[in-house]
């Protein structure tokens, strides 16, 4: 059985303001080849499950219609 989700916690204060500052500063760690990398492969991964969608989608009329 899954474990119910915690509450998330509310910063407020010292800990709210820090947390705010360092979200605006924050830097992206990646460099453009390495995004480019990871936008190739999350793109073949998106299609290879809209491929498998398509499948299944046409299996499933196929069964319908032999049903009928």
């Amino acid at each position: 059985m899954a474990m119910p989700i915690r509450e998330t916690p509310i910063l407020f204060g010292e800990d709210a303001r820090i947390f705010e500052e360092k979200a605006r500063n924050a830097k992206c760690t990646i460099t453009k080849e390495e995004f480019e990398e990871m936008m190739l492969s999350y793109k073949a991964v998106l299609a290879s499950l809209e491929r498998g969608e398509a499948e299944r989608k046409a299996s499933y009329a196929k069964w319908k219609e032999s049903q009928k």
